[in-house]
């Protein structure tokens, strides 16, 4: 396994949840999503899931869907991402995050999905992509994220 992971979390929740959502998240720094959303523990991996992340993409694709990405260390920030979704659902009990990551090998690649700090998914596989072949991630890596199943 390789050490960096990319993560693409995708919120779901009403347009006034999200709203606050991006609000208090705006301009946090790595430390401060370790702060805010992570769990009791001694090391990272206790508290959010992982040894480390690194915000490295964030966007509003829609009113009611937000995207953050984050490279980590060897696992998604599964306990991270289970705080973020009740941090939403203090406004919107409805909503969940669900999403993909793969390491840099992409041995693994994922797909997982939130409904609550209670209810985690997650389904993955491994790809042995050939790096020969220019359009891998269309040919080879869709292909398998599209046949996980949660």
């Amino acid at each position: 396994m390789a050490n960096t992971c990319t993560n693409r979390i995708y919120f779901h929740a009403s347009k006034e949840a999200l709203d606050s959502f991006e609000q208090l998240v705006e301009g946090f720094s790595d430390q401060d999503f370790i702060d805010k959303f992570g769990s009791e523990g001694d090391t990272n991996i206790d508290r959010i899931g992982c040894k480390w992340i690194m915000k490295d993409d964030w966007y509003r694709e829609d009113d009611e869907t937000y995207m953050l990405g984050f490279e980590s260390a060897w696992y998604p920030p599964d306990t991270m991402i289970k705080n973020m979704v009740a941090e939403i659902q203090k406004e919107d009990q409805g909503a969940y995050a669900d999403g993909r990551y793969w390491d840099e090998g992409f041995d693994p690649i994922g797909i997982f999905q939130c409904n609550g700090p209670d209810t985690y998914y997650s389904a993955e596989t491994s790809v042995d992509v050939d790096w020969d072949n220019e359009t891998f991630w269309d040919d080879e890596l869709e292909p398998a994220f599209e046949s996980l199943e949660l």
